[in-house]
């Protein structure tokens, strides 16, 4: 947590909120101070107010979450989020833009090498895992269905689209090498292969499956899958 404590473990001082805002917004009008400190200044508040919304998405969940209390987290005042952020749609959204650049770099690590779908798939899943395992909480968080948060497009791909698409371009990849189906349909299979992997992973953390014996379960399901067509 990026955030001073004080040693009762209670959050700092909020900053006071107008120096806040006019620090800030300085910088927004291109009023620049020695050693670039309000550019510095801007990023450290944003960095403190993601890191505070990252943990509050997770422990509470969106709805129980309310942008005041982000802001109280991150010991900012209250307006400083209005700088950074639209609202809290627009927060959740930077939050889940981060947790899957996290990701894909945990999955580009691992897939390093790698030549048949079933490596590629265990790959993923392991990936996967150790991400998981590491940010307790951070990919049930960032999974959310935004369209319940919503009521218009929120205009931007959130992360289960784009962990999508990253299985639809390895289908589309494995079908014109023939080694699947040419029938499959790319997006209904990742959107598929997100959904099961949120589903599974959940049930397997809960009830604290053997990480091997889920490994291989969920790689056989889904080579099965995508072979049997």
């Amino acid at each position: 947590m990026s955030m001073e404590e004080t040693t009762s473990g209670t959050t700092m001082a909020e900053e006071p909120d107008v120096l806040d805002a006019a620090g800030e917004a300085a910088v927004g009008a291109g009023v620049s101070g020695a050693g670039n400190g309000p550019s510095r200044r801007k990023l450290e508040s944003r960095r403190k107010l993601l890191t505070a919304a990252r943990r509050l998405f997770v422990e509470r969940g969106y709805h129980e979450t309310r942008p005041q209390d982000i802001s109280r987290e991150a010991g900012v005042g209250h307006g400083t989020f209005y700088l950074h952020f639209e609202d809290k749609l627009d927060c959740f959204l930077a939050f889940t833009d981060e947790a899957a650049n996290e990701l894909e770099e945990v999955l580009d690590s691992h897939l390093e090498n790698v030549g048949t779908i079933e490596e590629v798939v265990r790959q993923i899943l392991i990936g996967t895992l150790e991400y998981s395992e590491a940010h307790p909480g951070v990919l049930a968080a960032a999974l959310t269905d935004v369209t319940v948060l919503s009521k218009g497009d929120a205009g931007r791909k959130t992360a289960a689209a784009r962990w999508a698409e990253g299985w639809a371009r390895l289908i589309d990849g494995w079908k014109q090498s023939k080694q699947i189906s040419l029938d499959i349909d790319s997006q209904i299979a990742g959107q598929a292969l997100v959904g099961a992997t949120k589903q599974a992973g959940g049930h397997a953390s809960r009830m604290h499956l053997d990480r091997e014996f889920y490994i291989d379960n969920m790689t056989r399901l889904f080579v099965g899958a995508l072979k049997s067509q």
